[in-house]
């Protein structure tokens, strides 16, 4: 049976570790278009779809221009009961080519972001989940930045924000090695009886071992009272295929936009079932294969 419930405001290891992600709209008022969370230092990982919502709101995207964003990934620190905010602008997207995955380079945008240092981490794997297991999802919703300021050059001077934060808990009941289908959900996923709100796209899902396991992509709404939600997550394997502008860092083990896979191999960064992953370059155009060996039958629908 699926549960959903709200996250409890003394959880503050979750408000640190997942971020809002905010813009100037249209109207030059903030807005939050989505849920990230941090997979490493000076980096997020969200859904892909929510990065390409917001860069929609360009309308050079529709005339073929190279598109322009501003936006920032937000977390909320506590000091006891006290809390307050990093804000890191992002300045660097990754978007992969095989998956509904962002990958999103943060760079310190005010001073208590320049001095972060506390980084907080949850595991990640890459090994597909089987049918059965129980999994849990969690995101933002419900936003408001009454208080907030904006000056005249577009720049935020202050920010005043209230979020609803929500988990919900459900099984495993399909997972699609490959794509679910040829239209929508086109890429690696599972679907789990869990209810997904709006605003919740990009958030992690955490498996029984307290490993991220996915990352929240789609959900369908139940038709009744008597049926569940059903909603789906993006598998993370097809990230080490995603390539990422390391000359970006102030201290990285290795230079140049490279494979993430190429930072497992040379960092701390590792992913389990990292090893697994095979990077295959595409004889025939631009891009790449990725594939993840050892998959088994428990990686196709039940």
């Amino acid at each position: 049976m699926a549960e959903f419930r709200p996250v409890p405001k003394s959880d503050h290891l979750f408000s640190e570790l997942v971020v809002r992600l905010i813009a100037i709209g249209p109207d030059g008022k903030l807005f939050v278009f989505g849920t990230a969370f941090i997979i490493q230092p000076w980096l997020a990982l969200t859904a892909k779809h929510v990065v390409q919502e917001y860069l929609k709101l360009d309308p050079g995207i529709y005339q073929g221009k190279e598109v322009n964003f501003n936006f920032w990934a937000i977390q909320v620190v506590w000091d006891g009961t006290e809390h307050n905010y990093i804000v890191w602008e992002v300045n660097h997207v990754s978007l992969s080519g095989h998956s509904d995955l962002a990958i999103l380079k943060l760079h310190p945008y005010c001073q208590n972001a320049a001095t972060y240092t506390q980084w907080k981490i949850v595991p990640c794997t890459l090994i597909p989940p089987k049918v059965g297991d129980s999994m849990i999802g969690f995101g933002l919703h419900s936003f408001s930045f009454e208080g907030s300021r904006i000056n005249a050059e577009g720049k935020v001077e202050h920010i005043e924000m209230k979020s609803e934060a929500s988990s919900s808990r459900g099984t495993v009941t399909a997972v699609y090695a490959e794509y679910r289908d040829r239209s929508m959900l086109t890429f690696p996923c599972f679907e789990i009886e869990e209810r997904f709100d709006p605003g919740m796209s990009g958030g992690l899902v955490i498996n029984q071992n307290s490993e991220v396991c996915g990352i929240i992509c789609s959900s369908l709404a139940a038709t009744d009272e008597s049926s569940t939600p059903t909603s789906y997550a993006a598998m993370l394997w097809p990230m080490m295929a995603m390539k990422i502008d390391f000359d970006l860092f102030r201290s990285s083990p290795i230079k140049g936009t490279k494979y993430l896979l190429e930072f497992a191999r040379s960092s701390n960064f590792k992913p389990n079932g990292w090893d697994q992953i095979v990077i295959e370059d595409n004889p025939v155009g631009p891009g790449c294969h990725v594939l993840m060996t050892g998959l088994t039958d428990n990686a196709k629908r039940s």
